[in-house]
């Protein structure tokens, strides 16, 4: 078996996941992982998908073509050779950073500019506006964040709070395991 990835995007409508697992699994693709949202009207899927062994590539891009001709819907498939794992993971600490304030052009670029520059990956970030209060619609951003070990938390939260109060936003940075549990319902 070989791992690929494949992503699908296009107008949402029910029945796409159905739809695109269907044609993984008459390939004889097993679906390892999904991972799909919708955004204002469009979806966007990526399945990690293992595909038997010379199955070429040519005839699932041409399977997926035909399924999704009649939904309008793009997609691309990711070689194996795209997803060769790092030689050396280095230890990584989940944590959650949210930030509320005024839609600004600069927050995202800001708040992703300090986070890169001391190596975080962004796992998964969630931007949204709020609902209009005294005609000000805040925003708010969600980030999920893996840390390396040897980031000293302490210089990293200092950045982290100098970037907000240059963007003039709340900002607040929790253990994952802790946002969690505060937010449990």
């Amino acid at each position: 078996m070989s791992k690929n990835i494949v992503a699908i995007v296009g107008r949402d409508r029910p029945g796409l996941v159905h739809l695109v697992s269907k044609v993984l699994a008459a390939n004889g693709g097993t679906i390892e992982e999904v991972n799909q949202t919708t955004l204002k009207g469009q979806f966007a899927g990526l399945f990690s998908v293992n595909v038997p062994d010379g199955l070429e590539e040519s005839l699932l891009d041409q399977a997926l073509a035909e399924a999704l001709a009649g939904v309008s819907m793009s997609h691309f498939i990711a070689p194996p050779s795209s997803l060769e794992e790092p030689q050396v993971t280095p230890v990584m600490e989940p944590y959650v950073i949210t930030l509320q304030g005024p839609p600004s052009p600069a927050l995202i670029p800001g708040i992703t500019q300090t986070v890169a520059s001391f190596d975080v990956n962004i796992d998964n970030l969630r931007a949204v506006t709020l609902s209009e209060d005294q005609g000000v619609a805040p925003q708010a951003l969600v980030l999920e964040i893996s840390v390396p070990a040897t980031v000293q938390q302490r210089v990293f939260r200092q950045a982290l709070s100098l970037t907000a109060e240059e963007l003039g936003i709340d900002i607040n940075l929790q253990h994952r395991d802790i946002f969690e549990a505060l937010h449990r319902l």
